[in-house]
């Protein structure tokens, strides 16, 4: 198992050397949803390891836009006034890890913090951000319990992914927060509650909007309203600090 994070430390020093471009998938500019309680820039990343049933994204997967990372920093700092943090999303953005450390490097010499969001599947690039101090707070997407099996299904066959979520969720010096986006036709709340009981982190409990999904079964889900996101949240009061983000209400702290 750790000869995985240490190839993984060592394929990011090489890309670091090389990279000068971003795989560019959009920026919302100002954004008071990704970061209860923050104005925000959220810049996405495309490219992602993962082929998700439900990815809310999953157009930025195969995107490719090169930009130079100067652009990037550009739009950062014409939205530096208006903000006091920007979010690194994707798609997956520690897949472009150099870019990555070089923007979160540069927005930390501007005077703002750092999120990033990110399925959790490079523990190894996660564990360098932090020991180099360029991460704030981390937004990790968990799509099922500490299962194998539910966790392949649900990323499209993907053999590792739920074993190296959870190593980066084992990851310490930062602020966590767990997201899982949630469909009818997808759904373990309870299980994934249970697989973070020892663990110190925010759950946050998000409505997936059906129509966004790549899966046609998904598709044809009704949402789930509001109030359905709360009675999950309640059903797993045993964790510290439970929350639903919807559209109805926006962030709301359940428990």
């Amino acid at each position: 198992m750790n000869l995985v994070l240490l190839t993984d430390n060592l394929f990011v020093g090489e890309v670091k050397r090389k990279v000068m471009k971003l795989n560019f998938g959009g920026m919302i500019p100002i954004s008071t949803v990704d970061w209860c309680g923050r104005s925000v820039s959220v810049i996405f990343f495309n490219g992602c390891p993962l082929r998700c049933l439900y990815c809310q994204n999953y157009r930025l997967i195969d995107g490719n836009n090169q930009v130079e990372l100067e652009e990037i920093e550009k739009k950062i700092i014409g939205s530096e006034n208006f903000i006091s943090a920007v979010v690194f999303s994707g798609g997956e953005p520690l897949m472009q890890y150099g870019a990555l450390e070089h923007l979160a490097g540069f927005t930390k010499e501007r005077g703002l913090l750092v999120g990033i969001e990110t399925n959790g599947y490079y523990p190894g690039r996660l564990s360098r951000l932090i020991e180099k101090k360029l991460i704030d707070r981390l937004f990790l997407d968990i799509k099922a319990p500490a299962h194998p099996g539910k966790y392949k299904i649900i990323t499209g066959g993907v053999e590792d992914a739920g074993w190296r979520v959870f190593k980066s969720l084992e990851l310490r010096g930062v602020p966590v927060e767990v997201r899982t986006t949630v469909f009818r036709s997808y759904s373990d709340i309870s299980g994934i509650a249970e697989s973070l009981k020892s663990y110190d982190c925010t759950y946050v409990i998000q409505q997936g909007i059906p129509e966004n999904a790549p899966d046609e079964v998904i598709k044809k889900d009704k949402t789930l309203a509001r109030d359905e996101l709360a009675a999950l949240a309640r059903s797993v009061s045993f964790l510290k600090d439970v929350r639903i983000r919807t559209r109805e209400k926006g962030e709301e702290k359940i428990n």
